[in-house]
């Protein structure tokens, strides 16, 4: 009886000595979480292993999550899944159709990134319209006239100068039959009877001689050669001019006039306002079918297909193994307990038993040993 005793006692000594031993050393993973001291001296192991080993652990568990679990060939693998091309398709079209049927306005979307967006598109556009023509109209300035009209340009001005000269000839005619023209004449006539004839003048003063000068002078208008030699004076005079710059036609205040003119013609005439009320949809109604059936599937594989030829070296710029460090540095040691302690629990336990079941044993043995 005393030696079943004995027994009993050593394998009650043996399971409390494994059990509390295993227990402790599960303890001292993670406890004590700060160095502890007497006096000067730090105390032995202390802090527990894994706060001690912390940035061991997690540059190690970097390198394994970059070099094991992270790798660009299983990304690259994932992405290009079926499922999940397909799943990444769907999103991207129902967020596109959602961004497509919108019924707000442009205004209204981009007026909190681009506040009184007409106001500054026009100005804009009248910037670069001022500066465009500015540029233009120096390019021109530098060229001749001839150049800037082109062989067309030439021959049609040759082709309407007949025209110009029957014109002028008509209303020369118009004039010399007007009262002002009569007027105008007669003056001409009185003052060239007054200085060619003298003192003659008095004794033909009755004598009509605008009566007399009018029906010559019409009928030189009227006359072929006139017509053919005014052209002819015309169009020479015209080829002289063609040979000149354009930029002695034009001098500094008729430039700004002339782009003046042109920039408040064009800017005021620019709808801006309008297109900014108008609502999305009604700009992508039309074209919403294609985008969504065509151009977004297309889009979704081609960005996939990119991000995963650069995989490798995406990945590699992320630093993936210093985010991981950098995590596991920032988390608190009570909190990472936690963490190990909710996914090991149930093997921490089995282990504190199993240093129970074997310090049991050893004092059976020893017990038995006792006795023998």
């Amino acid at each position: 009886m005393d030696s079943l005793l004995k027994i009993i006692i050593m394998i009650a000594i043996g399971a409390t000595i494994g059990g509390v031993t295993n227990f402790f050393a599960i303890k001292m993973l993670f406890r004590p979480h700060e160095p502890k001291y007497i006096g000067k001296m730090r105390v032995p192991f202390t802090p527990g292993l894994i706060p001690k080993r912390r940035d061991e652990l997690a540059t190690s568990l970097g390198k394994t999550v970059v070099k094991h679990l992270l790798t660009p060939e299983g990304m690259r693998k994932r992405l290009l899944d079926e499922q999940i091309s397909s799943h990444i398709t769907h999103f991207v079209q129902a967020e596109v159709e959602k961004m497509l049927r919108s019924e707000k306005t442009v205004r209204s979307l981009i007026e909190p990134l681009y506040p009184d967006a007409e106001t500054r598109i026009l100005t804009a556009a009248d910037v670069k319209l001022r500066d465009e023509l500015t540029q233009v109209l120096q390019d021109v300035k530098a060229r001749k006239l001839y150049e800037l009209l082109g062989e067309e340009g030439m021959d049609r001005v040759r082709m309407i100068i007949p025209e110009i000269v029957d014109t002028m000839l008509m209303k020369s005619e118009e004039y010399f039959y007007s009262a002002e023209g009569e007027a105008q004449l007669r003056h001409m006539v009185d003052s060239f009877v007054q200085r060619r004839l003298g003192f003659i003048a008095g004794f033909i003063q009755n004598v009509n001689f605008v009566e007399m000068i009018r029906p010559e002078i019409i009928n030189i208008l009227r006359g072929s050669s006139t017509r053919a030699g005014m052209a002819t004076m015309i169009t020479r005079e015209f080829e002289r001019f063609s040979e000149r710059p354009v930029a002695t036609f034009l001098d500094e205040p008729l430039e700004t006039r002339l782009i003046d003119g042109v920039v408040t013609e064009v800017v005021t005439r620019l709808p801006v306002g309008n297109l900014l009320d108008r609502t999305v949809y009604s700009y992508t109604r039309d074209v919403e079918p294609r985008v969504i059936d065509d151009l977004v599937p297309k889009g979704v594989t081609l960005v996939i297909m990119r991000f995963t030829d650069q995989m490798e070296s995406i990945m590699d710029r992320l630093k993936i193994d210093q985010i991981v460090q950098e995590q596991v540095r920032s988390l608190d040691t009570s909190y990472l307990e936690e963490i190990v302690l909710s996914i090991s629990k149930r093997e921490f336990r089995a282990i504190t038993w199993l240093g129970a079941l074997l310090g049991g044993m050893i004092g059976l043995i020893q017990g038995l040993i006792a006795i023998i």
